[in-house]
């Protein structure tokens, strides 16, 4: 039925573009500029992946200063959490598993190797200095190797332009919440650079449920990003971004805890040179790396004075890639790519319990990938990707990917047709493979397979824009825990499928509006029941009002419908609901701007996760200034 009411959506929607098309502007917008989805500057409309890319100015109207609360409003992205202010949120593109999108930040891949589920804890990263954000969703294993199978999320930092300047935001809110940044950024001759810091603290509310004491946060980042042309042919640049997180934490759904600390520390890099050899070749040579450090402090308390429980996880991350691009004809660019990358990992735990008295020494594993990429503009309207990649894993040997997509502009028409098509694979990490409670060396890499189809128009002098995708996903291999024992198993196999319909209207110049809807059923093929916490229905809604040259309101929603919350223990429900915030901000002068929002305007009692709060109605006011 899924498969039926799309095709004959999709064909409404050719059929209507196609017989408007005589009466359309010749000219086709080709959206931003995105680097993610093809390693190269490209406009959004001429690859066939979908993509979606949040400017600094929609990052600034937002005025939210969590990154993940900014990728809720993104169509085929669900967040999790684990309560406010700290705790852990994790970010899944089209119902795929935890892991299986990949997060870097300047192109650096951020995952935690010994993460559980080795992916990115979004809890703790602030927009500060970051200038754009770009999401590219489905398969793309091919560019990006392991944790690519369902997609890139890429956060980009500031390049410094023009002359310095400097720029402070303080912020207060409910709870006792403070925030404050200072940054710099300018461009003089052959150098560019950008510097900010931000601390965050909050007495914050209870996570679990039925918590009686609130759970305070304190967040420290620094971001970087650097550039020095050495030649008018060539550059060098460097960013590095370190956060300082600690968090007070319950013990689980439902289960206060009134003293349990964890305490994070997180370091990305790169250093890299890029060079124009000539008119038809350039290459970039990167270094990169990543490192975590991760306690956990349960000391005894009145509420279990038995308990005494102490962990410890450090991990990092070393690569380098060397990509060089040939464009041997106007019309056609190669990608030629060569990875290495380590990661390694220890774990130290003590308590009470038989599962926290374990140590994991510590473990490395390496892999090394070539890739190809071709890219050809076949016609003025026909835009084509091809490539392969092989990864050699010093565990699993070779495994190959390849993905084709492609991007038809029809002509004398407002209207794209995009298909894209791809496989992919994840590796275990180190944690998963290796923990002293919960790993398994016998663990196999999950593997994918997975395409979308999507149309898109825009009419009325460019001014409503529409969408409609159909995905669908298939996964092999999927590692989870066993409900018996806890260890990790390659246990399911399953597919996701649906479709996201967007679409925005501009009404007048300085009032716009938009929603977004997204459908996923997701199915374990073993259990036949659907993925844990992956909502079927799901929606956004905006509206951008420009009501003065100095003010401006958004005002928007989310919808998260029903789901299941842990079908392999239990039939649990987690309830639907429905948010809306708002957003203004105030330019009192050139050089200062006041700004305020309310999250959660009605005061809906929810949870993200069965058994911990979702956030209540809070209010923040600031004041930000440029010198």
């Amino acid at each position: 039925m899924l498969k039926k009411n799309f095709y004959i959506l999709f064909g409404l929607f050719v059929l209507i573009f196609l017989n408007g098309s005589s009466l359309l502007a010749l000219d086709y917008d080709l959206g931003n500029v995105i680097v993610s989805a093809t390693k190269t500057p490209a406009y959004q409309n001429e690859v066939g992946a979908c993509t979606t890319v949040i400017s600094g100015e929609e990052l600034s109207v937002s005025a939210n200063k969590s990154v993940y609360e900014i990728l809720k409003q993104v169509p085929g992205l669900s967040v999790d959490s684990l309560g406010s202010f700290g705790g852990a949120v994790s970010i899944n593109i089209r119902g795929a598993k935890r892991g299986q999108t990949l997060v870097m930040i300047d192109g650096v891949e951020v995952y935690d190797p010994m993460a559980v589920s080795k992916d990115f804890d979004f809890a703790h990263l602030t927009s500060a200095n970051i200038e754009r954000i770009e999401i590219v969703r489905g398969p793309q294993s091919t560019l990006y190797g392991s944790d690519a199978m369902a997609g890139v999320i890429n956060i980009i930092t500031k390049q410094g332009k023009g002359p310095a300047q400097t720029q402070a935001i303080i912020e207060i809110g409910s709870h006792n919440t403070f925030m404050e940044s200072i940054s710099l950024s300018g461009s003089e001759d052959k150098i560019d650079f950008s510097a900010a810091v931000s601390r965050t603290d909050s007495d914050g509310i209870s996570k679990a449920r039925d918590g009686q004491d609130n759970d305070g946060y304190s967040n420290n980042t620094f971001s970087t990003r650097m550039g020095l042309a050495v030649s008018d042919n060539s550059k060098l640049s460097a960013n590095m971004r370190y956060i300082n997180a600690q968090v007070d934490v319950d013990d689980g759904a439902y289960e206060d805890d009134p003293n349990r600390v964890t305490q994070s520390e997180q370091f990305s890099g790169s250093f890299d040179l890029a060079q124009q050899i000539n008119e038809n070749w350039d290459h970039v040579l990167t270094f990169s790396g990543v490192s975590f450090d991760r306690n956990d402090s349960d000391p005894a308390d009145s509420i279990d004075p038995t308990e005494n429980e102490y962990s410890r996880f450090r991990g990092d991350r070393k690569k380098i890639e060397w990509q060089h691009n040939l464009s041997l004809a106007q019309w056609d660019t190669e990608t030629i790519g060569y990875e290495y990358e380590q990661e390694r990992g220890a774990s130290y735990a003590t308590g009470t319990n038989w599962w926290s008295n374990n140590q994991s020494d510590r473990r490395s594993l390496e892999n090394r990938a070539f890739y190809f990429q071709n890219q050809a503009e076949l016609a003025d309207d026909l835009f084509t990707s091809a490539g392969f990649r092989v990864d050699s894993h010093d565990i699993f040997g070779s495994e190959w990917t390849y993905k084709l997509s492609s991007s038809y502009l029809i002509p004398d028409s407002k209207t794209r047709l995009k298909i894209n098509y791809g496989t992919g694979f994840r590796a275990p990490n180190i944690y998963q493979l290796y923990d002293g409670s919960y790993g398994n060396s016998k663990l196999q890499p999950e593997k994918s397979r997975g395409f979308d189809l999507g149309v898109e128009h825009r009419c009325i002098e460019d001014k409503l824009f529409v969408s409609a995708t159909f995905f669908y996903d298939k996964y092999k291999n999927l590692i989870d825990s066993d409900p018996i024992t806890w260890a990790y198993v390659n246990i399911k196999n399953g597919t996701s499928r649906g479709y996201e319909l967007e679409s925005s209207f501009d009404i007048i110049e300085a009032l716009k509006i938009g929603a977004n809807y997204t459908y996923t059923k997701t199915r374990d093929s073993d259990t036949a029941k659907e993925f844990g916490r992956r909502a079927k229905n799901q929606a956004n809604s905006f509206i951008q009002w420009d009501c003065s040259e100095k003010t401006d309101i958004r005002l928007s929603t989310q919808y998260v419908g029903s789901r299941m919350d842990a079908p392999a223990y239990n039939d649990n429900k987690n309830k639907k609901y429905f948010i809306t915030n708002i957003a203004s901000e105030y330019e009192l002068n050139q050089d200062i701007q006041l700004f305020g929002r309310i999250e959660n305007i009605f005061d809906i009692a929810y949870e993200p996760i069965r058994g911990y709060n979702g956030m209540d109605r809070v209010v923040y006011l600031g004041v930000k200034g440029a010198f």
